[in-house]
């Protein structure tokens, strides 16, 4: 399964890459990654929870499988920050041309609070996720045997889905508002 999820992930990102650089649209294909591991993260964590919640105790690999989870949604996160800051990059740049530029002409309440809030609230996701994929690697089969383990974990993904969730409706509606008035 872990094979066949980097595999898949890696073909995706390669094919979105590639693509971009053939129709000339190298920031937007970035973008997109950024887009595709924010649904990859949130996606993990809801599977997590599932998996945690539904699977009966001490299965051997659904513990496994937990494990993986936790360690593809913290790289996923990972990569969200990544390619976050090389939109981050171009987002900025002086030119009144620029997204930043169409942003604050048009919808100013969109750019600092939203936007700005969006850019460093993100910072928090790795370590999120890292603590996350920690306490997974730690307690082991005891996030099926202890309860308090296993809650404990269901309300920091819980809380972590939401989180991302916010911070994406932070960057969805200001570059939305660019793209429509780009």
């Amino acid at each position: 399964m872990l094979i066949l999820t980097v595999f898949g992930t890696v073909v995706v990102s390669l094919g979105i890459m590639v693509l971009g650089q053939l129709v000339d649209k190298k920031l937007e294909s970035v973008m997109i990654l950024h887009d595709y591991f924010t649904v990859f993260a949130v996606m993990s964590g809801a599977g997590f929870i599932g998996l945690l919640a539904f699977s009966s105790e001490r299965q051997q690999g659904a513990v496994n499988m937990l494990k993986i989870l936790s360690i593809a949604a913290a790289a996923s996160v990972f990569l969200i920050d990544l390619t976050g800051t090389i939109g981050y990059i171009e987002y900025r740049l002086p030119d009144p041309d620029s997204a930043k530029s169409k942003i604050r002409q048009t919808f100013p309440f969109a750019h600092e609070p939203m936007f700005e809030s969006m850019e460093y609230m993100g910072l928090l996701g790795p370590m999120w996720a890292g603590l996350i994929a920690y306490l997974a690697w730690h307690y082991n089969d005891r996030m099926f045997t202890d309860r308090a383990v296993k809650s404990v974990l269901m309300v920091m993904i819980s809380l972590a889905i939401m989180y991302a969730l916010f911070i994406s409706l932070m960057g969805i509606v200001p570059t939305k508002i660019a793209s429509v008035q780009g």
